[in-house]
């Protein structure tokens, strides 16, 4: 016994000696792909035709004890080549092992269940999510409003939930099904659409902007994209098609344009977020205290002249996307996307998922789970408070990881005590504020020096003003 412990704390301390050795980005990344790969014997699980199942059964027969075989090498081998030599196993190196590893946990099972659901089924190995928005997209097509009619004539019928309320309403925002439509309309010759075909590009495209928000180190960089990437309770909804990567990806484009000072393009990507899903709609508030912030005006024009360049080309997208909706069916529209979530509607979504709700429902303050209940009051409650505290932060310190961890704490209250919490909207939040941990420096202006018109006195220095 007494060998037996000796062994251990041997093993151990040599085990400790190694991680030590290793640099930054091979912690994060070993240790990361490494537990995510054990969540992928069971864990980790995605809808297939009936039922969920784990990931590696999208591949048949021995195909999936060879994926998981993969995975497991492909994710031990990047902390023992960091081990191994370090000098040859430079950048280049590192980026293309990490593209091994997206590519394993992410791009061929998603490829793989757009295949399944190409040659089978149209309801089987997608989320319901997904199926709603290329279905509202072909009820806009055909001339009716998303908002006005129901989806009994749809794949959705056979989506494997019974009683499901998502057959009666279309909960997301616009946008979804309108930047639906053109890739659906190009790829109709193939008989086929799957609105993964969106989704796989935008989570790749988060990951790239994430990398352009950090500082510029490899390390960093490496280690940030690592933990988009292998985020347990995000990667697996982007293989089943649910649509928070396709958020994410304008929430992360609006903070790398206002780190780099491109206004009208942040308020054109804020707007595209906004006009996808309520939790974008969460960021606006912020994204508005950071410019009067940055510039401290002390009239309204100068707040006008501080917001104006960002949310005038929001409120004109916004617009858009929502006006005609809304004039077209504005009670349908209200029911589907408010009273729905709510609980106030004839057909609601049961609470559901790891929040407040289920606690409730537990303790038997919610006798069945599709029973109203006041929940926005606590959400109010919740997220009112956080909102001021961040919001203050902000005020005194104006940067874009203020805005990032402001976000993300209110939604998390907000969600948090609403009618359903998931996991992926947890997935999703610390998703959002994982860059932020490492964002790089605000760029600014470049100081100039001017010379003073008196003779004999000292230049001054002035920073250009921001509008």
């Amino acid at each position: 016994m007494h060998e037996a412990t000796r062994l251990l704390e041997r093993v151990l301390r040599e085990g400790f000696s190694r991680w030590r050795q290793l640099t930054f980005d091979a912690k994060v990344i070993g240790s990361l792909a490494l537990a995510n790969w054990l969540l992928l014997f069971s864990s980790d699980t995605i809808v297939q035709v009936s039922r969920d199942g784990p990931i590696w059964r999208l591949f048949p027969g021995l195909l999936g004890p060879l994926y998981l075989f993969l995975v497991g090498a492909i994710a031990l081998a990047y902390p023992w080549r960091d081990l191994r030599d370090r000098a040859a196993f430079g950048d280049r190196q590192r980026w293309l092992h990490l593209g091994a590893i997206v590519a394993l946990f992410v791009v061929i099972p998603t490829l793989a269940a757009v295949a399944l659901r190409a040659t089978g089924q149209p309801w089987t190995y997608v989320h319901d999510g997904a199926l709603m928005a290329e279905e509202a997209a072909r009820k806009l097509l055909a001339g009716h409003n998303p908002y006005s009619v129901d989806y009994l004539d749809t794949p959705l019928f056979y989506w494997p939930m019974v009683n499901n309320p998502a057959l009666y309403h279309f909960t997301y925002f616009p946008l979804l099904f309108l930047i639906t439509i053109p890739p659906m309309l190009l790829t109709a010759p193939l008989g086929w659409f799957d609105e993964r075909l969106l989704f796989l590009p935008a989570f790749i495209g988060c990951l790239w902007l994430a990398a352009r928000l950090v500082r510029p180190s490899t390390a960093v960089r490496l280690a940030v994209v690592a933990a988009i990437t292998l985020n347990s309770q995000f990667f697996p909804f982007v293989i089943e098609g649910r649509n928070d990567d396709f958020v994410l990806f304008f929430v992360l484009a609006t903070l790398l344009c206002l780190q780099r000072d491109r206004r009208v393009l942040a308020g054109l990507a804020l707007a595209a977020a906004a006009g996808l899903k309520l939790h974008a709609i969460v960021l606006v508030p912020f994204i508005a205290v950071y410019l009067l912030a940055r510039a401290r005006p002390r009239t309204l024009s100068g707040a006008w002249r501080a917001l104006a360049p960002t949310f005038m080309p929001f409120a004109i997208v916004s617009a858009l996307v929502f006006v005609p909706f809304i004039a077209w069916d504005a009670y349908g529209m209200w029911d589907d996307v408010v009273l729905y979530n709510a609980g106030a509607s004839a057909w609601s979504y049961p609470v559901a998922g790891i929040g407040f709700s289920m606690l409730l429902h537990g303790l038997g303050v919610i006798p069945y789970r599709t029973a109203e209940f006041p929940f926005w009051i606590f959400e109010v409650a919740a997220a009112i408070p956080v909102a001021v505290i961040t919001m203050r932060w902000l005020w005194r310190d104006p940067s874009i990881p203020q805005v990032a961890f402001g976000y993300a704490l209110t939604l998390l209250a907000f969600l948090f005590f609403g009618r359903y919490f998931q996991t992926s909207y947890l997935g999703y939040i610390v998703a959002a504020v994982t860059p932020a941990l490492f964002l790089a420096p605000r760029r600014t202006r470049p100081v100039i020096v001017v010379a003073a018109p008196a003779a004999g006195g000292v230049p001054s220095q002035a920073a250009a003003g921001e509008p």
